[in-house]
């Protein structure tokens, strides 16, 4: 399930202060506040061992461990039933009178037990299944010794539509058939509903899967086939090989009538399969395989292990992506691209999910971390090494200085009381889900990112190498990570990457000039930390060793943009430190966090030194360029600085050129614009916007240049789409001009792939009825999943509040999309548009329908998606007032932060909008030309 969220948190996308108002929900706050720092102190404090299987956190007992598992099921797609059966060879480490495994939403029919001493037949065992428990329990006459057993259980249960366990889908055909797909979703805890098994990731087996399947369905698992033969009534018997020692959550098994794309890379047997029709747009990431699969096999000194890898496209039903052992399923939006109709920014996550996955079978699937407290090492590891395979096979795409945008949502909600530390506790299912989040993932990365610069790439890939050549087919906690490091670097790497990992949220590193003069004409720098927090009282007692990066800067007169120097690391370990550069005498300016790499805001304490920031800014690199201004406007969030210092940054930035720092402002204005929505000020922010964003659109024009930069077509697209929501009326209405002649002539031209995205959803904003319609039929008819939800996103923005509520009801029909599509897509498409009172409004009547078609994940994320821009505190106390009726969808700490998001909005939007407004006027005072 690792990318499963990753399009929430690579992205674009984007708080407030301290709770002031004293309603009915300020004391839960202020509870759920205590328990935060009380739950982060214990984690903290607590010293992490190298793995030991016996000490392992987890539900289940430890005293008998599956070696080897042999599954048969029998899906029956008329009666969406499953028979099945497998025998799992045990070992008994200690005597025991039980045994305990894993089972949710199924009957157990038989169950056996061979190899009991003094039995000469298998010992049959009523079974006890807790469905609360989700367990499957076994007691025993007499006490079992130690050794070898074989359990055989038969079972059977219902298939649904969500994707937990083994669930079918249904899809369109170009052909206008309906048909059906069969697919498996695992992570964190849903293999024991497709088989009764030892749920957690500690308890690697072996896993060899055997398949009845209609005979025209091709079937794909974690190991190749190694026999089909014949069945009765038009059905086959697929086996597949077994699969080496794994966690039970990397089970696959996909069947239906499905296409294929095939070559070979490394040795390795690659394929990516669709559903039909759509096998040309899967060309791109099968090339895209072959090289990743290459850079991974060098960069980590260890050959992919399996002798297949299958990469496999699901229409629908489910969300991102999962990195089943040798058999990756994807969301098609994630996996294929069509050159004639998939945006350029398609391109480019389809490569990013794909080296994401890629990097899972390595982190994740060869080694697994031994529980989900160190989730982290999984999706952490992933995200950075994905972003940088990215960034080496496609540098024009500047994906480091693009991740900004996730790192920045992942800063945005650790520095909030409700954030955990990247190393938190799991005690339950829910708990394991609640950790699939921008803290795992972002903060993850950043944190490798961090360390890796530190310690020098070369250094840190050895480590890497230790790492995972000390643990392949086994498990790990992060102190075996931080033990490799060591041994490849000579730093006491642990003793610096601790607090990163088992304290909550992130270092303010405030900067000033010592008065002291050191005898050599130049005053040091003194740099104080203290944790950085926004809607909470300062708290003490934590601390952070922070590589800083400095870049030491010539003063000079001209324009030319300055040099970007190797930076200096100092390590700061203690509360403060005095430090004198270490440089020539044209070096007097120096830029912390060079480069963006590490993970803590920055405040220019001295005013000299913010002063030197205000006027260097527009030549420094584009990574410090995003880091200084999302700096200043985190510091204007924890009521630091007004508003004003960041808009100040931003004028200074409007001659700039990059596509990817214009992509971070974008986001910043949009976020600024629905702080803004509602007030008298919003027109005066829209056209300060407009007047801000149209000199790039007209640089870089509608139309794409042969020798364009490579970010262009994205930067187009974000800029169009922009313009068009502030309220420009020209790009509005060349927008709705080139959508009817695409419609009227399908003329693709008039409409190049990258262009839609932004066409899009300006006509469905403005749209008529018949626009609406015409919208609404092209998602309807589209086959490519990407297609139809684009269409649906546009319909849901629709600023005619009829339209609005038309397109609202779209979210109830199962027949126009699936139910994870709606609460990832339609949904957060309607709150983003000019009519979240309606939006809300169709929630909360139709909740319960909603919520009854996701699985649990999109449950636990449901209120956050919808929700993410909301600043309305009347929301937040719904919010809370549902979580008395809905205990399902509010018992996850997903919702808690959610809540405190919104109030932290709506404090900002209080206190900051009005001194924005008074900005933009004073600015245009200044800028107003005079009247002879």
């Amino acid at each position: 399930m690792a990318a499963r969220r990753l399009a929430e948190f690579s992205p674009l996308r984007f708080h407030g202060h301290r709770f002031q108002n004293p309603s009915k929900g300020a004391f839960a706050h202020a509870l759920l506040l205590s328990i935060c720092l009380l739950f982060c102190a214990v984690t903290a404090a607590r010293a992490e061992e190298k793995f030991s299987f016996a000490t392992t956190p987890g539900k289940l007992p430890k005293d008998v461990v599956p070696r080897a598992y042999a599954i048969r099921v029998a899906p029956d797609l008329e009666k969406l039933t499953c028979e099945g059966s497998e025998t799992i060879d045990l070992e008994v480490l200690r005597p025991t009178r039980r045994l305990v495994l894993n089972a949710a939403n199924m009957e157990v029919t038989l169950a056996s037990l061979a190899g009991v001493p003094g039995r000469a037949k298998p010992l049959e065992l009523p079974p006890e299944l807790n469905a609360k428990a989700e367990t499957l329990s076994f007691a025993l006459p007499q006490e079992l010794p130690a050794g070898k057993y074989q359990l055989a259980l038969s079972f059977r249960y219902k298939l649904g539509q969500q994707a937990q366990g083994l669930y079918y889908e249904r899809y369109d055909t170009p052909s206008g058939q309906k048909k059906t797909l069969l697919a498996t979703q695992m992570e964190p805890a849903d293999a024991r509903r497709m088989f009764p098994c030892w749920d957690e990731p500690v308890f690697r087996a072996t896993f060899q899967l055997n398949a009845t399947l209609p005979a025209n369905f091709k079937a794909v698992s974690n190991l190749p086939v190694t026999r089909e033969t014949p069945g009765a009534n038009g059905a086959k018997e697929v086996v597949f090989a077994p699969s080496p020692p794994m966690a039970s959550y990397l089970v696959a098994l996909i069947a239906g009538d499905l296409e294929e794309v095939k070559g070979e890379a490394e040795g390795v047997q690659l394929r990516v399969l669709t559903t039909e029709g759509k096998r040309d747009s899967a060309r791109y990431a099968l090339e895209s395989t072959k090289r990743i699969l290459a850079y991974y096999n060098d960069y980590f000194g260890l050959k992919y292990p399996l002798p297949k890898l299958d990469e496999v496209a699901v229409p629908g039903g489910f969300g991102g992506a999962m990195e089943n052992w040798g058999c990756i399923v994807y969301n098609e939006t994630a996996l294929l691209f069509d050159p004639q109709r998939s945006p350029a920014a398609t391109k480019e996550r389809v490569l990013a999910v794909i080296a994401h996955e890629m990097a899972h079978q390595w982190f994740g699937d060869l080694v697994t971390m031994a529980w989900w407290d160190n989730l982290w090492l999984n999706e952490g590891f992933a995200s950075w090494m994905g972003t940088k395979a990215t960034d080496k096979l496609n540098p024009p795409w500047q994906v480091w200085l693009r991740a900004h945008a996730a790192k920045e949502h992942a800063m945005t909600e650790d520095a909030r009381p409700t954030t955990h530390p990247v190393q938190q506790p799991v005690k339950t299912e829910r708990d394991a889900i609640d950790a699939f989040d921008a803290i795992t993932y972002q903060k993850g990365q950043s944190i490798i990112r961090m360390i890796e610069s530190w310690l020098g790439e070369e250094k840190f890939r050895d480590g890497i190498r230790r790492y995972l050549a000390a643990h392949e087919y086994s498990n790990t906690t992060t102190a075996d990570l931080w033990a490799a490091l060591e041994e490849s670097s000579g730093e006491k790497v642990a003793d610096m990457a601790q607090g990163w990992t088992t304290q909550p949220g992130f270092p303010l590193l405030n900067i000033h000039r010592s008065p002291l003069d050191t005898g050599h004409g130049e005053q040091p720098l003194v740099f104080a930390q203290e944790r950085f927090q926004v809607g909470a009282d300062a708290t003490s007692g934590f601390d952070w060793q922070i590589p800083v990066a400095l870049a030491g800067l010539p003063a000079r007169a001209d324009d030319a943009p300055l040099p970007h120097p190797l930076p200096q690391f100092v390590l700061l370990k203690t509360e403060r430190i005095s430090w004198r550069p270490n440089s020539n005498e044209e070096e007097n300016f120096f830029k912390a966090n060079a480069g963006e790499v590490g993970y803590y805001r920055t405040c220019y304490a001295d005013p000299v030194l913010a002063a030197q920031i205000r006027a260097r800014i527009a030549r420094l690199p584009p990574a410090d360029q995003l880091n200084l201004l999302d700096d200043a406007w985190a510091l204007t969030e924890a009521a630091q600085q007004p508003a004003a210092g960041y808009f100040d940054l931003l004028d200074a930035l409007r001659g700039d050129v990059n596509a990817a720092v214009w992509e971070g402002i974008l986001e910043r204005l949009r976020a600024i614009d629905t702080l803004e929505f509602g007030r008298p000020g919003r027109a005066g922010f829209q056209q300060f916007a407009r007047n801000l964003l149209q000199p790039q659109l007209d640089r870089i024009g509608w139309e794409a240049k042969a020798d364009e930069d490579a970010l262009n077509p994205v930067l187009r697209d974000g800029l169009i789409a922009a313009l068009g929501e502030f309220g420009d009326e020209n790009v509005v209405a060349e927008a709705e001009r080139r959508f009817d002649e695409f419609v009227k002539d399908h003329d693709t031209s008039a409409l190049p792939a990258d262009l839609r995205p932004a066409v899009f959803t300006l006509v469905g904003r403005h749209a008529d009825a018949r626009r609406f319609d015409q919208l609404h039929d092209l998602g309807r008819r589209a086959m490519r999943t990407e297609d139809k939800q684009l269409a649906y996103r546009a319909l849901e923005g629709a600023n005619d509040p009829e339209l609005c509520k038309k397109a609202l009801a779209l979210a109830l029909e199962p027949d126009e999309l699936p139910a994870p599509a709606v609460a990832r897509q339609l949904l957060p498409a309607a709150f983003h548009g000019e009519h979240p009172d309606l939006a809300w409004e169709f929630v909360r009547a139709h909740l319960d329908a909603l919520l009854s078609r996701l699985p649990s994940f999109e449950i636990n994320k449901f209120f956050g998606r919808i929700l993410d821009q909301s600043s309305d505190a009347a929301q937040a106390d719904d919010l809370e007032k549902i979580a008395a009726t809905h205990p399902e969808a509010a018992g996850s700490k997903d919702f808690a932060k959610t809540v405190e998001a919104i109030r932290q909005r709506a404090e900002l939007k209080a206190r900051e909008v009005s001194n924005i407004d008074a900005w933009i006027l004073q600015r245009n005072a200044r800028n107003r030309p005079v009247t002879p």
